[in-house]
């Protein structure tokens, strides 16, 4: 993880070749070990290039960026929805406590990946920068319908921290409602947080990479098109023509998000085991 993490921030100095720039007398290399082919492999594009003369490897290394702009945004919005809704519900409790829970009840039914296929088709190119593209998209569709697990999360917790005897003291000393929930709510559910943010950056990741080989991806690339914002999803999208003469382009991809969804889930275990071991010596 902090690899790629380190891939993804110096990405510009790390990179061998611009992965905009095309080349017409090198498309469809394969990687510099694969000799013996009427287009063998040359050590300048260790990877091999795309159907366009684009370096693979520096694709890929900005690809990264992607994948982690998309994770420390779309997640923590939803964590921060999600933290918001379960701390009101579970402090105010009674008639606005169903009224929140019926209409998560109803947000929970919709059909999670539709909901964000259809958000990213409709606004993917619209009411962002150029640059962007369906970027804040995407990130507004999946906070949009992520955010619900947490809630009823928070709520839980927050129904039983009311039930501490600090609590009682609070409201007997005239706390208002804010400082409850900022002082003594929130910190005694900044654990869960945190282990359902970690736990959920592979969702997204793996979200995008499936948009993306289906051809609906963080911009629009009718078919024969490409995509204009660099991501692994594109990557796959790209690469299903040259299945047969790059292969590379589907499988780095694909390591790729098989390891950093691996490093965020063992990272969410590790958090959770200390918090259990901190439960039990309480």
């Amino acid at each position: 993880m902090l690899t790629l993490g380190l891939l993804a921030g110096l990405a510009p100095l790390i990179a061998p070749h611009d992965p905009y720039r095309s080349s017409i007398t090198q498309p469809r290399l394969p990687p510099m070990w694969v000799q013996g082919v009427s287009r063998p492999g040359i050590p300048e594009y260790p990877l091999g290039t795309d159907r366009f003369g684009r370096d693979i490897l520096s694709r890929l290394i900005y690809g990264a960026r992607t994948a982690f702009f998309l994770a420390l945004t779309a997640v923590p919005l939803a964590a921060l929805i999600g933290t918001l809704i379960g701390l009101v519900a579970g402090h105010a409790g009674g008639r606005l406590d169903a009224w929140i829970m019926l209409f998560t009840d109803m947000v929970n039914a919709l059909p999670g990946i539709m909901f964000v296929v259809i958000i990213v088709l409709i606004f993917r190119n619209m009411f962002t920068p150029t640059w962007l593209h369906g970027l804040i998209t995407l990130v507004v569709g999946f906070a949009a319908i992520g955010w619900v697990n947490l809630a009823r999360l928070i709520r839980i917790n927050v129904l039983q921290i009311k039930s501490k005897s600090f609590m009682e003291a609070a409201v007997a000393l005239g706390a208002s409602p804010w400082r409850i929930i900022t002082h003594h709510l929130l910190p005694n559910v900044l654990h869960v947080i945190m282990i359902w943010i970690v736990n959920n950056i592979p969702a997204v990741i793996l979200l995008e990479a499936v948009l993306g080989y289906i051809g609906i991806g963080v911009t629009n690339a009718p078919e024969g098109g490409e995509f204009t914002v660099i991501s692994w999803g594109g990557m796959f999208f790209s690469g299903r023509s040259m299945l047969s003469a790059n292969p590379l382009m589907l499988i780095i991809p694909s390591v790729c998000i098989l390891l950093i969804s691996m490093s965020f889930i063992l990272l969410g275990d590790f958090l959770n085991s200390i918090t259990r071991q901190e439960y039990e010596t309480e």
